[in-house]
């Protein structure tokens, strides 16, 4: 679904995050400020029964705006079709095909854009964050999945599929463990938040652990949880070289939870980094925690009314 439009700048957008394992609404204004937040789990039986509650938090955040709302804007972790329905993810395969764009227009009775979650978290980090003031910037985001965009030349890169294709799913170990599209020693099946908890919750045999609570203990200096984030660090400087030759960024930021790891992750992304990259990208490119944080995929998501131009 093609809309093309410039929000004033008195108006908000209704802002839309799908992501793997939660999905996050606000108003948001042409500065990247929220109101109106709220969250609820990316889960439901079909579909059709997700959209159900997606109208509902809608039609609740929209009778507590205070200003007029240019429309409604969704990223969807995974390929998004140019009519705004969800080509392929495999963490929500339940999700694919559903027309998620068409549905909320229909509803909402306003214009609707639908983009993949990478090229949102990326566009907010380039206007709002460390993207600023490149020519190419590379932005890795890591949470239930790793996704990956890019901005080149103040213009978001479209490579495949409308957005940078699986570059989440470059291969940095060629042993490595089964991931969940299919291929074995991907970045995500080695650097999603989940994927790390779950490591460190076998290691210390503390059933359920948390990637926050794997954050806090490496914080702590807890020798397993310093181990698992150094070498998840390892493995994203890895990713990041292998990009780095092909897209040649002058700098590449780390979003969404993994920009918390933590300064023993970041020691050692930098060191993985220095060692795997060529001359020539590693002369060009540093690699930064992205400063949006949280909310960076719906500001992202809001920017294409706002910053059409970038798109």
């Amino acid at each position: 679904m093609e809309v093309k439009t410039n929000a004033p700048d008195g108006a908000d957008v209704l802002a839309i995050d799908i992501g793997g394992s939660s999905t996050k609404l606000a108003l948001v204004n042409r500065r990247g400020e929220t109101r109106n937040w709220q969250s609820f789990p990316t889960a439901a039986s079909s579909g059709s029964a997700f959209m159900d509650t997606v109208v509902r938090a809608c039609r609740a955040v929209q009778s507590e705006a205070t200003s007029s709302i240019a429309g409604v804007a969704v990223a969807v972790a995974g390929f998004v079709r140019a009519d705004g329905s969800l080509e392929f993810n495999a963490n929500l395969p339940w999700l694919e095909n559903t027309p998620i764009a068409h549905r909320l227009a229909g509803e909402l009775n306003m214009p609707v854009i639908a983009d993949a979650d990478s090229n949102a978290a990326c566009v907010a980090e380039y206007i709002f964050g460390e993207g600023q003031g490149t020519n190419r910037f590379l932005c890795l985001t890591g949470g239930t999945g790793l996704g990956v965009g890019m901005m080149a030349d103040d213009k978001l890169l479209r490579v495949a599929h409308r957005c940078m294709g699986d570059a989440g799913h470059v291969i940095v170990s060629p042993n490595g463990p089964e991931c969940s599209c299919g291929g074995h020693g991907c970045a995500e099946a080695l650097l999603s938040t989940a994927t790390l908890a779950q490591q460190y919750a076998r290691g210390v045999g503390r059933l359920g652990a948390s990637f926050r609570e794997l954050v806090q203990d490496s914080h702590a200096g807890i020798p397993e949880a310093r181990r698992v984030l150094t070498e998840a660090g390892h493995w994203l400087g890895i990713a990041a070289a292998s990009l780095a030759s092909i897209f040649l960024p002058d700098r590449i930021a780390v979003a969404g939870g993994l920009s918390h790891a933590g300064d023993d992750f970041f020691a050692a992304a930098h060191s993985s980094l220095s060692r795997h990259a060529g001359m020539f990208p590693l002369a060009r490119a540093t690699l930064v925690r992205a400063t949006t944080g949280e909310h960076a995929t719906l500001l992202g998501a809001a920017a294409s009314f706002f910053y059409p131009e970038h798109l």
